[in-house]
């Protein structure tokens, strides 16, 4: 079968490898019809997640239909067609049990963190879903079955960006009438905005330096800041008569931007990133005694938070990988009945062939190219 396979930083493949088998009784292998890039890929991309091995499958947004099953899978069948959450889950240890689904205790037999397809060793070595077939563990726990009625398009992005931009505003327990930001405007963050006015925002902020990226957001009623024309603490500010918002980091460690105490990397992938640019941003222009959502994704190297600012505005943080279990299937029911039209994002329809020059266009962030999914 054909596979998008990491090999080194900047150096991703398309390789023939064989079609993956039943494993375990409750394994299930997927024919994937789509996948898609995320945002998130990029940083394996520049070889900046440790334990990321040559060889690997990459993706971990994707669905498709179930070619086969184990014996004990009991919840889907043959022919179902599914999408499968990028979070792995045992369905049965005391995390699941509590719905705390991305720190499922079982799926991971490389480290205590939960478990996520094409995401390094670290992560469960598991391969991804950037291919035309992928072994899905706990068969009767992960795939989210879906109705005919609505298409691959509208779907894919159930598989993670959706939940975790609904995640992210969630978090921070926002209330109707708040005014909520949102620092960055890529895929995750256009989901942020668009379930902050699902959630009664009175207005959002989508803070960015992509044209294109801040255009989307505008669309879905969003107040754009471009923070190379426009300090975004100050905006955020004035715009709420001094008060500050409810704010969402979208971004993560790979943020860019004007802070002067941007840490000094020597790894080249560095050179252009402040980590805590974000961050710094949050916690000025954050409402004080707020939570702050943070889904954008941090790792270790980069633990060099403002904990002065955060304390004297007393602002809480909450964080970390969305269970994508919580949120996809109610999601999945405001797309049914038209309530969100996530096929909006796509900019690019692409075959899995073309995976390795999509890589290269995403990360150079090429006008007009937001998101990309691969079709079989």
């Amino acid at each position: 079968m054909k596979a998008l396979v990491y090999r080194d930083k900047y150096d991703v493949r398309i390789e023939d490898k064989p079609v993956p088998e039943v494993q375990h009784p409750e394994d299930i292998i997927l024919k994937v019809t789509t996948t898609a890039l995320c945002g998130s890929d990029l940083h394996l991309y520049h070889g900046t997640i440790p334990t990321m091995e040559a060889g690997q499958t990459l993706g971990h947004e994707f669905m498709g239909i179930v070619e086969s099953i184990g014996s004990e899978v009991h919840e889907v069948k043959p022919g179902d067609r599914v999408v499968i959450p990028f979070n792995i889950s045992c369905g049965k240890c005391w995390f699941c049990r509590h719905q705390k689904w991305s720190q499922c205790d079982r799926s991971n037999p490389n480290a205590e963190v939960g478990a996520a397809y094409g995401y390094s060793r670290m992560m469960g070595g598991y391969d991804g879903g950037q291919a035309e077939y992928v072994r899905v563990p706990y068969g009767n726990t992960n795939p989210l079955l879906l109705p005919d009625s609505v298409s691959d398009e509208q779907a894919i992005f159930l598989s993670d960006i959706l939940p975790t931009g609904f995640f992210g505003v969630e978090i921070t327990d926002m209330k109707p009438g708040d005014d909520v930001a949102v620092f960055g405007a890529g895929p995750v963050g256009y989901f942020a905005v668009m379930s902050a006015f699902l959630m009664g925002a009175a207005k959002v902020f989508v803070v960015d330096r992509e044209p294109d990226r801040l255009a989307l957001c505008e669309n879905l009623g969003a107040e754009p800041i471009n923070f190379d024309d426009i300090d975004p603490v100050e905006y955020i500010k004035d715009a709420t008569h001094g008060k500050g918002a409810i704010c969402v980091d979208a971004v993560g460690y790979e943020a860019v931007g004007h802070h002067p105490a941007a840490p000094k990397m020597e790894n080249p992938a560095y050179e252009k990133l402040n980590p805590i640019q974000v961050i710094e941003w949050v916690s000025q222009a954050a409402r004080k005694y707020s939570t702050v959502g943070i889904p954008g994704v941090y790792i270790g190297t980069f633990d060099k938070f403002p904990f002065g600012q955060l304390f004297s505005r007393e602002l809480n943080i909450r964080m970390g990988q969305c269970p994508v279990k919580n949120y996809n299937e109610q999601l999945l029911r405001l797309i049914e009945v038209g309530r969100i039209d996530p096929t909006k994002l796509i900019s690019h329809s692409m075959d899995l062939d073309d995976a390795p020059r999509a890589y290269e266009m995403f990360d150079k962030k090429e006008e007009g190219f937001i998101k990309v999914i691969f079709k079989m």
